[in-house]
C-alpha cells in the first residue's frame, strides 16, 4: 500500500486524527478574504459582501466568468500543497456550492440558478483531488458548502436572496443536494486523496432540523450505495455543544458507518467584549470539557481559527501562541480531529499577519503542531 492509502485507512477507522486545513474563498469566494482579488474589483461592497451569485449578477458571465478563472488559477496552485504537507498536516477540506455540476434536474423552484455563477469549478476540484493531493500525500474532504436556496443566507452559500435561508422551505433544494452530493461522491469515489464529503456545512437555526434529518438520512442512503466514504453531519449552528438537542444518539453504529459529527468552534462571535486572558481561560477548560462530554459519532472539528473579537488585542506573539495551543489541546479530544479556516488570504501585505491564515501563523511560529 501506499504512504496515502495507509494515512486514509488510518484516519477512516480512527487510528489517526485529520489535522488539516481549509481552502476557503477558493471554489466558493468570500470577499472578506480575498478582497485583492480580481473578482471583486468595481464591484460594491454591498454586492460583493453576499457572495458569488449576487456579484455575478452584477458582472455578468462577459466580465465575471474571465475574472473567477484568474482568480482559481492564481489563488491556490499546487504550490500549496506542497506548503501545507510540508507543516505536516495530512487533509485539506475544499468548500464547493451546488452550481459546480452545472446542471439541475430538481424541477420546481429556480431551475437555472446555477447558470448565474461562473463556469469551469469542476476542473479545479478534478485537479486538486486527482493530482495535486495524491502527489504531496493528502486527503481530501469536500464540504457542501453552498446549497441550493442557501442553508444559511451567508455570502459562503452565495443566496440568490441575502440573508434569507430558503433550503429546507422547498423540496426541490434538497433534492438537488442530494444529487449534487451523489454527483461528487461518485466521481471522486475511486481517487486515492478522496476521503469523504461534509453533506451540509453551518445549517443554521432558520433551517427546519426535521428536514435536515431526514436530508442526513437520505444522503446517507444514496451514498452508501456506492461508497464507503466518510460522510460528516452539522447539527444546526447553535446546537454544537455535547448537551444540544438528540445529536448525540443519531445515526448511531453499527446500523450507521463512516459518520462524523461535525462542530465549528470559533471563539469571536459570542465573545465580544472579552479579554485575551478570558478567550484562554475558555478553550482550556469550558471548550476541551464540552468535546470531552460528547458522546455521539466520533467528532470532527470542521472551522476553527486563532482570529479573535476586537476586545481581546492578542498584541504579543506569546499570548497568540499560547491561544492557539490551548485550542489545539482541546481539539486532541475530537477524535476525527481537526481542519483550520482557512488556509491562506488573498489580502495584500497585511495577509502575513493575519489570524484567519494558517499559513501566516505557521510562519510566524504562532501555531506548533
Amino acid at each position: 500500500a501506499t504512504e496515502l492509502e495507509i494515512l486514509k485507512e488510518d484516519v477512516r477507522n480512527g487510528r489517526k486524527p485529520m489535522h488539516g486545513v481549509n481552502l476557503g474563498g477558493w471554489l466558493v469566494a468570500e470577499k472578506w478574504m480575498t478582497w485583492a482579488s480580481p473578482i471583486w474589483s468595481g464591484v460594491p461592497d454591498a454586492t460583493a459582501n453576499h457572495g458569488e451569485y449576487k456579484t455575478m449578477e452584477f458582472l455578468g458571465h462577459a466580465t465575471g466568468d474571465a475574472r473567477f478563472r484568474q482568480h482559481r488559477d492564481n489563488f491556490i496552485t499546487e504550490q500549496d500543497f506542497r506548503d501545507i504537507k510540508a507543516a505536516k498536516l495530512n487533509t485539506v477540506r475544499i468548500p464547493v456550492g451546488y452550481w459546480i455540476t452545472e446542471r439541475d434536474n430538481s424541477g420546481g423552484g429556480d431551475p437555472n440558478a446555477w447558470r448565474m455563477f461562473a463556469p469551469g469549478g469542476i476542473n479545479y476540484l478534478d485537479r486538486a483531488i486527482r493530482e495535486w493531493a495524491p502527489r504531496n500525500n493528502l486527503l481530501i474532504l469536500i464540504s457542501m458548502h453552498a446549497a441550493k436556496g442557501s442553508q444559511n443566507g451567508n455570502d459562503h452559500s452565495s443566496p440568490s436572496t441575502p440573508g434569507v435561508t430558503n433550503w429546507s422551505n422547498y423540496p426541490e433544494n434538497v433534492r438537488n443536494t442530494l444529487d449534487v452530493v451523489e454527483f461528487l461522491v461518485r466521481r471522486y469515489n475511486n481517487d486515492v486523496a478522496f476521503l469523504g464529503i461534509g453533506v451540509l456545512n453551518e445549517p443554521t437555526g432558520n433551517t427546519n432540523e426535521g428536514v435536515l434529518k431526514q436530508y442526513y438520512y437520505d444522503a446517507y442512503g444514496r451514498i452508501r450505495q456506492f461508497s464507503d466514504c466518510l460522510i460528516t453531519v452539522a447539527p444546526l449552528l447553535y446546537q454544537q455543544s455535547a448537551g444540544s438537542s438528540d445529536w448525540a444518539s443519531f445515526m448511531p453504529p453499527p446500523q450507521f458507518t463512516g459518520i462524523l459529527h461535525e462542530w465549528h468552534r470559533y471563539q469571536i462571535w459570542g465573545f465580544e467584549g472579552q479579554s485575551k486572558d478570558q478567550l484562554i481561560r475558555f478553550a482550556q477548560n469550558d471548550l476541551k470539557n464540552d468535546i470531552a462530554a460528547w458522546r455521539g459519532n466520533w467528532l470532527f472539528i470542521g472551522e476553527w481559527s486563532i482570529a479573535w473579537p476586537g476586545s481581546a488585542n492578542f498584541d504579543n506573539d506569546d499570548d497568540l501562541r499560547r491561544y492557539a495551543t490551548a485550542q489545539l489541546e482541546a481539539f486532541k479530544g475530537a477524535h476525527a480531529g481537526w481542519t483550520y479556516w482557512t488556509w491562506k488570504m488573498y489580502g495584500g501585505s497585511d495577509s502575513d499577519r493575519n489570524a484567519w491564515s494558517m499559513k501566516a501563523m505557521l510562519n510566524r511560529g504562532l501555531i506548533r503542531l
